[in-house]
């Protein structure tokens, strides 16, 4: 294209947002926010993707010689155990709490309670370390659920399952 041309089709346009400001708006309103968004490497009206939960437990004592195979790990009581959120996270970059619940199901029918295992007045442990070292200390089958939490609300969960068996030759104190 000759500079001719070019000059000839940049007054033209230039001649159209002298005459019509207003008319060029709705045009140019979503072209700012698509440039906006590209420069942000986000769409600003997309919703924030959940945050992830990847749940996972280490017993750090002994253990049992017989494992439940239908649970993610098998301890005796007051063998001590790491919970770890590792791999969890937000896919958006920003701070997240964690979240431990502690449920058990005595296989009554009578479904899952909250345990006091963790203290006198909660089955919840908050922490916004990746690791939490802990111990059980109810026999039964434990229901251990970790939630991802971010700041403005947005959460995800996984849940595992441990078998807690009694510890024979423990004296059933907490350590």
């Amino acid at each position: 294209m000759t500079n001719w041309f070019r000059m000839q089709r940049l007054n033209f346009h230039a001649s159209l947002l002298h005459r019509q400001p207003r008319a060029l708006l709705p045009l140019l309103a979503p072209l700012a926010a698509g440039l906006l968004a590209g420069c942000l490497g986000e769409d600003p009206a997309a919703p924030l993707a959940p945050p992830v939960a990847v749940a996972d437990i280490r017993v750090v004592g002994p253990g049992v010689p017989l494992p439940d195979p239908a649970s993610h790990a098998t301890c005796v009581t007051t063998d001590p155990v790491v919970l770890m959120a590792y791999g969890s996270g937000d896919p958006a970059g920003y701070p997240v709490t964690f979240e431990w619940r502690d449920e058990v199901d005595f296989g009554d029918g009578t479904g899952r309670h909250p345990t006091t295992d963790w203290g006198p007045e909660t089955n919840v442990l908050r922490t916004a370390d990746y690791e939490l070292s802990t111990y059980f200390f109810t026999t039964s089958v434990h229901y251990v659920t970790l939630t991802v939490h971010t700041r403005d609300g947005r959460s995800a969960s996984q849940t595992l399952r441990v078998t807690v068996r009694a510890c024979e030759v423990c004296g059933g104190g907490k350590p």
